[in-house]
């Protein structure tokens, strides 16, 4: 049981999470970043179940139907002035499909192909205590987890 570690121990906050976007294909190191991004949504994927049922069952049988990734509604600070983010919103408004990667600080990563629906500007209202957002339409395809080799040298 030595390697039990406590809550305290293995939790992490999503602070220092890195999101970048790039063409169906490109690898990580060459994507743009996102460093305005406030909120991913879910990520992951799911599936339903398809009826198999058969005249000799007594009761209702199932089979596992293809796994689907989720729509998704990606949080942003509007800054009009970042090109890497100006080039997503024109992504974004063209209905293209890019590649998404997300890095978390606990070293698990997730690539992904991100269709994109277009983006909104979230609503502004007084008192205006909030920063200006934007929020993309999106919807997941092709999940694949990973996770951030450790450095060579590094205790296992």
């Amino acid at each position: 049981m030595a390697d039990n570690k406590s809550s305290p121990e293995y939790a992490m906050l999503p602070a220092g999470t890195v999101v970048k976007f790039g063409e169906v294909g490109a690898a990580a190191a060459a994507m743009k970043a996102l460093i305005n991004c406030k909120g991913l949504g879910a990520t992951g994927q799911t599936g339903s179940f398809v009826d198999c049922t058969t005249l000799i069952d007594q009761s209702k049988q199932f089979i596992s139907d293809l796994p689907e990734g989720p729509e998704k509604s990606l949080g942003f600070i509007d800054d009009p002035t970042n090109t890497d983010f100006a080039a997503f919103l024109t992504a974004a408004e063209q209905r293209k499909t890019v590649q998404f990667y997300v890095e978390l600080p606990n070293g698990r990563t997730a690539t992904m192909l991100l269709a994109l629906s277009g983006w909104q500007m979230n609503e502004i209202t007084a008192p205006a205590s909030e920063v200006i957002q934007v929020t993309v339409q999106g919807k997941q395809n092709n999940l694949v987890w990973g996770v951030v080799p450790a450095p060579s040298g590094a205790k296992a």
